[in-house]
């Protein structure tokens, strides 16, 4: 069975050796790591099924995106390991063991955050200049709506408060203007409308206070 497929917090909790303090440090963890792994996986699969193959459709780019495919297929078993490690870590027997096994999980995350970090900026300076180059703006449209469309609702829900915190105003308000263009007159347009209008309130609230 796939046990890293889902995050499990509950019955293992119950039966662990580990202190409560211990337990809810692992649980907080897991949480996280799921969260993270859930976004590399969206991400990753836009690009394999969808943004890659769009470029390699173009005659002039054949070819280029067969590095990224691998790097995704290593990142992919770097982030495997490091949930069976998680999944090791829950069955600790003690604080030491844990201990321990914390300190490998740490250790792997960090080689997944080198390696994510080191894909993305290599994408960004190599990959994304040549749909400006390559496509039109309507069919750089057409494959954001392509993507949204087969990105789950959670996944989607989950990021844009993740977005909020870390881009800045002007970037959200780019992003934000690219997605409702993208998804014009549809429920997601219409959902993505109330979000905005959301966020402004509480903004106008925020100055009022």
């Amino acid at each position: 069975a796939d046990s890293c497929a889902v995050s499990s917090p509950g019955p293992w909790a119950m039966h662990s050796c580990l202190p409560k303090s211990c337990i809810a440090a692992v649980q907080q963890l897991d949480g996280r790591f799921q969260f993270l792994w859930g976004i590399y996986k969206a991400h990753s699969r836009s690009e394999d099924e969808i943004v890659f193959p769009a470029l390699e459709s173009k005659q002039a780019l054949r070819n280029v995106s067969h590095a990224y495919t691998l790097d995704h297929q290593q990142e992919e078993q770097l982030f495997w390991d490091c949930c069976q490690v998680i999944e090791s870590l829950k069955g600790c027997r003690g604080t030491v063991q844990a201990r321990r096994m914390a300190l490998d999980v740490r250790r792997m995350c960090a080689a997944i955050r080198a390696s994510v970090e080191t894909h993305i900026r290599s994408e960004e300076a190599e990959l994304w200049p040549l749909f400006t180059e390559h496509f039109s703006a309507e069919e750089q449209q057409y494959l954001v709506g392509v993507i949204i469309g087969r990105t789950g609702a959670q996944v989607l829900q989950a990021l844009l408060p993740w977005i909020s915190g870390t881009f800045a105003d002007e970037e959200k308000d780019a992003l934000m203007h690219s997605l409702r263009k993208a998804t014009k007159n549809t429920m997601f347009d219409q959902w993505l409308e109330a979000i905005q209008t959301q966020r402004q309130n509480s903004g106008s609230l925020a100055l009022g206070s």
